[in-house]
């Protein structure tokens, strides 16, 4: 069954463990836009993607809700578990439509309360999530847009099995927090450099070379991390 995920962390577990985890996991399919929990709530559920990607978004009082954290199958959601019950600060949506791993919480939380591999493995993916957050802070606050869509393209693209990624300008320009005006603009110049291209909510990455000379240093840094690490 093991070699039928994707999850590092699921993945990554002693055989041992993973035995005792599978009977608490749900298999689900989750649909673009979905809204697995709101800020300020007790999430009923942990997510462990596979061909999915969740998003973290930061709900401000205006309306917008840029994405602080990008789920694929290297991680979960659910981590200020390991430091209590407690609610979370952000909501969580679906970015790209696909499939997942789900355990109820009190299920999750007895689990790390074991202490074993779960909780180690939760350690290790905390550290490198804490660090995609405040990279992509300093990226938002100090890089071009052409640099932070080319960034943020390039992380989901690591996080699928494919280089099509069905999307609207107006949901990247909601997950970066900027106007669509301005996702549209850098999206005609990255066509026109033939690194991608774009047609009808369909974006395709042609040229990742091209397009990582587009990103800033951000890219290099939680590429490398994200391709690295091993929960174990």
């Amino acid at each position: 069954m093991k070699e039928m995920l994707t999850n590092k962390i699921l993945t990554g577990l002693p055989d041992a463990e993973f035995m005792r985890l599978m009977p608490l996991l749900q298999p689900v399919a989750l649909t673009t836009g979905e809204r697995l929990s709101e800020a300020g709530e007790t999430a009923r559920f942990i997510y462990f993607p596979e061909s999915s990607v969740i998003s973290c978004h930061a709900d401000m009082q205006d309306g917008k809700s840029p994405e602080v954290g990008m789920i694929g199958f290297e991680g979960t959601t659910g981590i200020t578990s390991l430091l209590g019950s407690r609610p979370s600060a952000h909501s969580l949506n679906v970015s790209v439509a696909g499939s997942a791993l789900r355990m109820k919480k009190d299920d999750f939380e007895r689990e790390i309360l074991r202490g074993d591999g779960v909780e180690q493995s939760l350690l290790t993916y905390a550290g490198d999530y804490v660090k995609q957050i405040s990279q992509r802070f300093a990226c938002a606050v100090l890089h071009r847009l052409e640099q932070r869509l080319a960034v943020w393209l390039l992380l989901l693209a690591d996080r699928l099995d494919t280089d099509v990624i069905q999307i609207t300008h107006e949901r990247m320009a909601e997950h970066l927090g900027v106007r669509r005006a301005g996702v549209t603009i850098v999206a005609a110049e990255m066509q026109a450099t033939g690194a991608i291209s774009y047609t009808r909510g369909s974006l395709r990455l042609n040229d990742r070379q091209t397009l990582e000379a587009m990103a800033c240093e951000c890219y290099g840094a939680l590429a490398s991390s994200h391709q690295q690490t091993t929960y174990m």
